[in-house]
């Protein structure tokens, strides 16, 4: 069995022996196989392949079954009871069953569960988010690259503008030793003008004492002199102007008194080269100046370009090292980013759970709290209910107890009355026959009533309403009572009045009134 890592590009990831359980019909008998790991497939070959493959190191393209592992469930099985005891059970959603393999020994079970889950990972889904993602590393390295060059184009035409200017600046520093050189002949120049001006002074002294003007004109070319000193751009040109100035001051010491009118405006002309002099030397030391100013810019300048191109080498060095870096690392958060991916689809199914379960909660606390106050309302009231029921039960129980003795003195009056008339021989009218029969059967079934009413003590509202019904009804008994007696008393002979021994009082009964007139007494044996 090979025992190399799992790699897609080594011929064959995974090569051993096997036992297979046949599938696609119900054959329970293992088959020992020979089976390949390729990229992906599970291959199997009769057990007598394994030598030809040990041989030559190729397989055979020509296999007795190709399993395909994109996207399968491997899981291990250990059957105490089955044939076989290191099983492994693959499923697929659009396997028509499952295959059941089974290795020698834990230790190859492991192993082989182990590569076939590496070689399922090989999907075409998979293989397409590869291909992106190399696509895209390809688009970002040549992104990089054109940047990188683009970079690199602008720090040469930096470098290049930085040796112009560095040309430029050595062309100004050999302008400004020119000037320097210029500025010493010039100065040297103006010692000899004014030694020779002088020369001509003490000449004019000697030849014109009456040339006040001249003097003055001495003392402000004199001045003139000593300011050219610092002069640097146009002093040449200046020192031009003096020689010719000079020329003319000797044309005009030849022709002292017939030209002062000249040397008037010679003086005049003189004056505005002064001033243009004296300008043009503020000119000259600001551009100095800033001249200056410019070359030490230049130098910081310089110095910063080439700590910048040492830098950028560092930076592309780093950049070369920090891209590798981030290509690994793309990897793994591209890994991290689908294993993300799978905990946060988990949770906000979860979630969605817990939160459907929570209103679900919600809802059964709000009923139960509902529940719970109607049910403290009713326990109050049915408390109340309880205590007015036990009183009228109280009461009804008294009143029933009453009732029920009232019942039974009727009773034996009617039975007495009813033995009496049967035994005086008096014949008495069916309807008053039938309404003593009423009069009993009412009784009777007032009796079973009240019976059957404490048997119910829950209908408080029948039994008041009963008990209502049964004032009437013994009022309407009373009258008939009354009826009774004056037919008695018409229909018996007359014979002595027997002393009466008891009376029927419809004071007694429920319902009467007191105030009603009593029936005339009735003989409880029919006689003296």
């Amino acid at each position: 069995m090979g025992d190399e890592e799992f790699d897609i590009d080594t011929r064959v990831q995974m090569s051993g022996l096997l036992y297979k359980k046949p599938f696609g019909h119900k054959a329970n008998k293992w088959q020992k196989r020979f089976f390949i790991i390729k990229e992906g497939f599970l291959l199997y070959y009769a057990e007598s392949e394994k030598r030809a493959f040990d041989r030559s190191g190729h397989f055979n393209i020509h296999p007795k079954g190709v399993i395909p592992l994109g996207g399968i469930s491997v899981t291990p099985s250990d059957d105490s009871s089955a044939q076989q005891k290191h099983e492994i059970v693959i499923c697929h959603k659009d396997f028509k069953g499952i295959i059941t393999l089974a290795a020698e020994t834990r230790e190859e079970r492991v192993q082989w569960m182990s590569v076939i889950n590496q070689s399922g990972k090989v999907t075409w889904k998979n293989a397409q988010l590869g291909e992106a993602l190399v696509q895209k590393l390809e688009d970002n390295s040549k992104k990089i690259a054109e940047e990188k060059q683009a970079y690199l184009e602008k720090l040469e035409a930096e470098a290049e503008a930085l040796k112009e200017e560095k040309g430029r600046k050595e062309e100004l520093e050999k302008m400004a030793e020119q000037l320097r050189t210029e500025k010493a002949d010039v100065e040297n120049s103006a010692k000899q003008l004014r030694e020779e001006k002088e020369f001509t002074l003490q000449e004019l002294e000697q030849s014109l004492q009456s040339m006040r003007q001249v003097e003055q004109a001495k003392d402000q070319l004199a001045k003139t002199t000593e300011e050219l000193r610092s002069e640097k751009a146009r002093v040449e040109s200046s020192a031009k102007q003096l020689l010719e100035e000079k020329e003319m001051t000797q044309q005009e010491l030849e022709q002292s008194l017939q030209s002062m009118r000249q040397i008037e405006e010679a003086k005049e002309q003189l004056a505005k080269t002064t001033e243009e002099l004296r300008t043009e030397k503020a000119r000259v030391e600001s551009s100095a100046k800033q001249l200056q100013e410019e070359k030490e810019m230049t130098q910081q300048e310089l110095e910063q370009s080439l700590q910048s191109m040492r830098q950028i080498e560092e930076a592309k060095e780093q950049l070369a090292k920090t891209t590798e870096e981030m290509a690994s690392q793309l990897e793994d958060a591209d890994m991290q980013r689908r294993q993300l991916d799978e905990e946060k689809q988990l949770a906000e199914e979860l979630l969605v759970e817990k939160e459907r379960r929570a209103r679900q909660l919600e809802e059964e606390r709000t009923k139960y709290d509902e529940t719970t106050s109607d049910l403290k309302m009713s326990l109050e009231q049915v408390g109340l209910e309880k205590q007015k029921t036990e009183h009228r039960l109280k009461q009804e129980k008294i009143s029933r107890v009453k009732t029920e003795k009232r019942l039974r003195v009727a009773e034996d009056s009617l039975r007495r009355l009813d033995k009496a008339l049967k035994e005086s021989g008096v014949k008495i009218d069916i309807e008053l026959e039938t309404d003593v029969s009423n009069l009993r059967k009412f009784f009777e079934e007032s009796i079973e009533e009240a019976k059957f009413e404490a048997d119910m003590p829950v209908i408080m509202r029948d039994a008041l309403t009963a008990h209502a019904t049964f004032k009437r009804e013994s009022k309407a008994v009373e009258d008939d009572l009354e009826g009774l007696g004056a037919a008695a008393a018409t229909a018996r002979p007359e014979k002595p009045k027997p002393k009466p021994k008891k009376r029927i009082s419809t004071a007694s009964l429920p319902g009467a009134d007191a105030s009603a007139e009593p029936p005339p007494p009735v003989a409880e044996d029919g006689g003296s």
